[in-house]
This record gives C-alpha cells, sequence and structure tokens, in this order.
C-alpha cells in the first residue's frame, strides 16, 4: 500500500480535531438548552433577601386604614361570630373590628390591645368604654396589612354591664344597662383610626 502524503496526514488530522471539537460545543449547547431549572446552579441574589423586602414595607400611611366596629353573637363551635344588630335577653353580645389597607402597596400597622378601644353609648351617656378595663397586660401588635385585605380580630365577649373604674365584667359585680328594647351605639378605635357608629338593640 502506497504511504499517505505527510501533509494530507497532517490535514485530516487537523480536520478531525476540528469536527470533534464542533461536536463537543454542539453537545454542550443542546444540554443546556434542555436542561431544567431544578439542574442549573442558581446563586441566590444577594439584593432580594426577606430582609430587604421587609425593609421596603413602611407603617400605613394616615388615611389608608379603614376600620368597621361588628358586634354579634358566638355560638359554641363557631369558626367565626355571627353580626347581629339586635339582641335577644338570653344572648351574649361579642365585639369585633375589620381593618382595611385601602392603599395600594401593603403596610405595617399596630392592632395591639394597647391601642384598641371599643366604647358603647346611648344618646349622650356612655355605658361601656374598654378604656376602664384592665390594661395591665395590654401591648402592641404589628401586622402586616395586605392592600385591600380585610384583617378581622378576635371576638371579646360584652357581659351587657357597664364599666368603671373597678372593671368591666358581670363578675366584678358591675351593674346591668338598661335593656328591654334600648337602642346602643357601638363604635371602635384602633391605633387611632376610628370606625363609624353602628346601632343595635338589646331586648
Amino acid at each position: 500500500m502506497a504511504q499517505l502524503d505527510p501533509v494530507i496526514i497532517r490535514r485530516r488530522r487537523v480536520a478531525a480535531a476540528s469536527i470533534l471539537a464542533i461536536l463537543v460545543v454542539l453537545v454542550w449547547a443542546v444540554t443546556q438548552l434542555f436542561a431544567g431549572p431544578g439542574q442549573q446552579a442558581a446563586e441566590p441574589d444577594p439584593t432580594v433577601t426577606e430582609e430587604a423586602i421587609a425593609a421596603e414595607i413602611t407603617d400605613c400611611a394616615p388615611g389608608v386604614v379603614s376600620l368597621q366596629a361588628m358586634i354579634g353573637r358566638l355560638d359554641a363551635g363557631a369558626d367565626s361570630p355571627e353580626t347581629l344588630n339586635s339582641f335577644a335577653s338570653d344572648t351574649t353580645p361579642y365585639l369585633w373590628y375589620e381593618v382595611t389597607n385601602t392603599g395600594l402597596v401593603d403596610c405595617r400597622f399596630n392592632v395591639g390591645t394597647r391601642v384598641t378601644f371599643f366604647t358603647i353609648t346611648s344618646g349622650e351617656q356612655t355605658f361601656y368604654s374598654s378604656r376602664d378595663c384592665n390594661r395591665a397586660e395590654a401591648t402592641d401588635m404589628t401586622v402586616l396589612l395586605q392592600s385591600n385585605t380585610p384583617l378581622t380580630s378576635e371576638p371579646a365577649a360584652w357581659d351587657k354591664v357597664y364599666s368603671s373604674s373597678e372593671g368591666c365584667s358581670a363578675a366584678q359585680g358591675l351593674p346591668s344597662v338598661p335593656t328591654s328594647g334600648a337602642t346602643y351605639k357601638l363604635k371602635a378605635e384602633v391605633n387611632g383610626v376610628i370606625s363609624e357608629d353602628i346601632r343595635f338593640i338589646l331586648n
């Protein structure tokens, strides 16, 4: 067999090496193209952290928080109270509120017991004010109010008694408020935001 010219052999080797390099590049490109997100080692973005997101959320601006006072009954085993505007003599009213961030962005708001108050009046007379209750353990609690997402507080029972510096419950011997069709108004206040009055009747 005749020997090939060394020049031809060298050219063939160069061509083979070039083809091999091209194949390696193509295989790598195809692998990257079809690799799923979970197969790629993703480095966390140091600028998008929980701390950075939390730092961007500020206190709710004045005027963006709306408050609605609520009154109703809470049946045993019920997940949530039922709103009522008239109460039978054997029904214990429960008080709570619904707070809403009406702004376009989420914000922080204090809904702690230290800044939450309920007031019940009839005519010019105040019959009950939670300011009179024992507030030694009242605390602050700042929550995230998402835009246009109402947040409801836990309901608290009212014993249908006058409040005074002596306390707020029937167990403390406080006198009962008038019933038999008496009409009252309830107002809530949370962190300086005051609700509209709502009317209810005690039968």
